[in-house]
């Protein structure tokens, strides 16, 4: 069964105010072709979620990803959080966005990922903005993190109507594509998907997750940033520990994710 494997095409430093990223030396060459790599290894295509900013500044690397098989969907340009900006700034996010990404790309930008996963109960009239752009949208993870989540979404993908965002609508405009969750009674819902949690969980519990899922009929949508695999990857000194947690570990944890399941884009699988 295919699952859905995804990039948030970022730099180790986008996490921090926009302002400040030229003051860091760029590892997203280096990162991104070690990923394309294991990709091509495993004859997996992927689907990435990428930063207006970073298309701007290499384009021949989104070029390469792009004749590599992979999709290109958005991930905003400068990396805003969405919790904490105006939708007049987001709608301009997602114009500049767009237009770098398909200039370059030469292709339809269909899909968007918030970054930081920043959709939640407060901010869901966000996707009257974010539909009048894409076909789909993976950004509501269905957990309760200190950082990010809605617990109570939908684990599964869904279409949704502006009006109802959490619910499924049989006239909905939007797919929603939630992160990969394992379902634990009386817990909740543990991400599996990516991210810190790859890097923290262990690898047998990640494994156990997606093979629940597809054996209910659900295909896992997982993720990964260049900067997970790279264990040699700078301090920044605002930057908490879960930013340099299990580096190390974290390429061989992945390719045996890429070993043991099918992975495919978002625009693959839902034949967009």
């Amino acid at each position: 069964m295919n699952n859905i494997m995804s990039v948030d095409l970022e730099d180790y430093f986008c996490d921090l105010q926009f302002s400040s990223w030229p003051n860091y030396t760029s590892r997203v060459i280096q990162t991104t072709e070690m990923l394309l790599e294991l990709l091509r290894k495993y004859n997996v295509t992927a689907t990435f979620f990428t930063l207006g900013y970073i298309a701007d500044q290499y384009p021949e690397l989104i070029e390469k990803i792009v004749s590599l098989g992979h999709e290109i969907a958005s991930h905003g340009y400068s990396h805003h959080d969405l919790r904490k900006i105006s939708d007049e700034v987001l709608e301009d996010e997602l114009k500049k966005s767009v237009a770098s990404l398909e200039k370059i790309s030469n292709e339809k930008v269909q899909g968007f990922r918030a970054p930081f996963f920043s959709i939640s109960k407060h901010n869901l009239d966000k996707f009257n903005i974010i539909k009048k752009y894409f076909k789909y949208d993976s950004s509501i993870f269905p957990v309760k993190t200190p950082l990010y989540g809605i617990p109570d979404a939908p684990r599964f993908p869904y279409y949704f109507s502006s009006e109802t965002p959490l619910e499924s609508s049989p006239d909905g405009d939007l797919l929603e594509i939630p992160p990969a969750t394992l379902k634990i009674p009386v817990y909740g819902n543990i991400p599996i998907a990516g991210g810190f949690h790859f890097r923290f969980l262990p690898i047998f519990l990640i494994k156990y997750g997606i093979n629940k899922l597809n054996k209910s009929g659900q295909s896992a949508m997982c993720y990964i940033h260049p900067k997970d695999l790279d264990k040699n990857m700078p301090i920044i000194n605002s930057y908490s520990w879960h930013y340099y947690y299990n580096l190390k570990n974290a390429k061989s944890k992945f390719e045996s994710i890429l070993k043991n399941f099918k992975f495919c884009s978002v625009r693959e699988m839902y034949s967009l």
